[in-house]
């Protein structure tokens, strides 16, 4: 009998590709399973600065992100092929060519030969800025990150956030750990270091300026958890990314 798992399988990357092509606030990609791209629909080009799928094949996540989202999305290819088991409906935020950051609802599933063998993955994400729909199941947040996007560079307390959804302090921290996978305060300062790692990337202002920027009034905080997420400090970071910045 020809189960849905075989009639998966057997289905052209082509076809697959045309069909993400097709929507118009959907994200399509797929990698091999050394993490090299083998195919994009056209916003997914976009967003990656690229204006032709020759240019994106053969090239990993290396090229494009910065490097400690790299290892995030790779231990989640890694997963998928692994066990065989998509990743469905993930939140998680991302970096955009011109600096700024994102929030993405992605899934991922692994991607089969004829065979039936595992041969790398497909993606698909969706902006929450370009589709409601994409947003509906986490509707109760949404005006928590507008907030968060609004004010991120001032002092926020987490009964603010709790006040903006409507929720008890208990209940929010409840429901976006269900939402992000993570607490509030730890979200909060994961956000806060990607904007300061791009803001790194593309200008020169000190770090302690960058710090302040993105709400650390403790400087000596930031280089902790800036070097805790990213795996060195902001002045390296921003040597290994960019030219020409200044480093205090």
């Amino acid at each position: 009998m020809n189960t849905p798992l075989a009639a998966a399988q057997n289905l052209d990357p082509n076809s697959i590709l045309a069909l993400f092509s097709a929507l118009g606030d959907v994200y399509f990609f797929m990698k091999d399973r050394d993490g090299r791209f083998i195919g994009a629909n056209n916003l997914q080009l976009e967003k990656l600065g690229l204006s032709s799928e020759q240019e994106l094949i053969g090239k990993t996540d290396f090229d494009f992100f910065p490097s400690y989202m790299i290892a995030h999305y790779a231990k989640d290819d890694a997963q998928v092929m692994e066990s065989g088991e998509p990743i469905l409906r993930r939140v998680e935020l991302v970096a955009n060519p011109d600096g700024s950051v994102s929030w993405y609802v992605t899934s991922k599933f692994p991607l089969y030969d004829k065979d039936g063998a595992c041969v790398g993955i497909i993606g698909c994400m969706r902006d929450f800025e370009r589709s409601d729909n994409a947003w509906q199941p986490y509707r109760r947040m949404n005006a928590v990150v507008d907030y968060i996007n609004k004010h991120f560079s001032e002092p926020i307390e987490m009964a603010q956030l709790a006040k903006v959804a409507s929720l008890s302090i208990s209940q929010f921290e409840r429901r976006f750990r269900i939402v992000f996978e993570q607490t509030p305060s730890r979200f909060l300062i994961r956000y806060r270091l990607t904007r300061a790692s791009q803001i790194l990337m593309h200008s020169d202002n000190t770090v302690s300026e960058i710090a302040q920027t993105v709400g650390f009034y403790d400087h000596s905080h930031f280089t902790r958890e800036f070097q805790k997420l990213f795996g060195m400090a902001p002045g390296r970071y921003r040597k290994a990314h960019a030219k020409g910045g200044a480093e205090e």
